[in-house]
């Protein structure tokens, strides 16, 4: 990769890059984009480094794989060495550079971590279980009355007959449901569902956070989960202050964390208790910037474009 310049790491199709660049750009700032699905020729040499990059991991890793290879055996352990590859550049570089992002956290993605550090910090969190064993779900189920599963990392694919399914949203568990299940089934994620008066979206960047309300309760459609949108009848969104506490208790987990930049889904209930539920650490933005009049993608390019 380039000396002295400012290196973006995302995908082709992102918004956010594209408009980070923009601003880029219009500042006659030199940068060097890099998207995950094209090809890249890399020679990482391992040595101290002298010359101080600027990255912004926005989304994905260096694709290092040429595209002439296409053996899905050969390609399922070339993926492995490009992924050590991106790792080792990324923790290397956040010791020598200025590094922004994190590609390591959003690959291992452990929600069961992040809330028991949720906790650790003083966040309220859902009562949660991880489980297998049907007996012990319907305990659980027994205790709270109405209960929820979600993935427990990456939102899940399943291919079936030459297609794709996939969904990354909450859902509601029935009885029904529970009744049908084997006395042991695949490990599952499940919460106790806490009402909200209002979803609320955040996104954290150097020590900053832009967040916004998300009025998804009063909607049958999204009042479960946001991201069962409705075009029709989009939910209103409005720029959101946090508490100061909650703010000092989430910078708390982001320096456990050891990261600069993520997106985090928090609710308010009807007593006004602020209830944490996921981080993503390359969490989508756009929306939040664009419906709060926030300009995050503009403060991004200033920030990463500083001397």
């Amino acid at each position: 990769m380039k000396e002295n310049t400012i290196n973006i790491i995302t995908q082709a199709n992102d918004a956010v890059s594209n408009t980070v660049c923009e601003y880029l750009l219009g500042k006659k700032i030199h940068f060097n984009r890099i998207n995950d699905d094209d090809f890249y020729p890399v020679t990482f040499t391992v040595k101290t480094i002298n010359n101080k990059l600027k990255i912004w991991d926005r989304r994905g890793s260096v694709n290092t794989i040429p595209d002439a290879i296409d053996d899905y055996q050969l390609l399922y352990f070339l993926q492995k060495d490009r992924d050590s590859l991106a790792k080792a550049y990324e923790r290397i570089h956040k010791e020598e550079s200025k590094y922004i992002g994190d590609y390591e956290e959003e690959r291992q993605s452990n929600k069961i971590y992040d809330l028991f550090l949720a906790q650790k910090v003083g966040l309220n969190i859902p009562d949660s279980i991880i489980t297998n064993v049907k007996k012990d779900l319907s305990s659980f189920f027994s205790k709270h009355k109405l209960i929820i599963t979600k993935s427990i990392t990456l939102y899940p694919k399943v291919f079936y007959d030459d297609k794709e399914y996939s969904s990354n949203k909450t859902v509601i568990v029935s009885q029904d449901q529970i009744d049908n299940l084997n006395e042991a089934f695949a490990t599952s994620l499940f919460q106790q569902y806490i009402g909200k008066k209002i979803e609320i979206r955040v996104f954290y960047f150097e020590g900053l956070f832009f967040s916004m309300a998300i009025f998804s309760q009063n909607d049958k459609k999204t009042e479960i989960d946001f991201r069962n949108y409705n075009y029709e009848k989009p939910n209103r969104n409005t720029p959101f202050k946090l508490p100061k506490e909650i703010e000092n208790k989430l910078k708390k987990f982001i320096k456990i964390k050891k990261i600069n930049s993520c997106s985090i889904d928090l609710i308010m209930t009807p007593r006004n208790e602020f209830v944490f539920l996921e981080i993503n650490p390359q969490g989508q933005f756009e929306w939040v910037s664009a419906y709060c009049n926030y300009y995050i993608e503009k403060k991004i390019a200033n920030h990463i474009s500083k001397k």
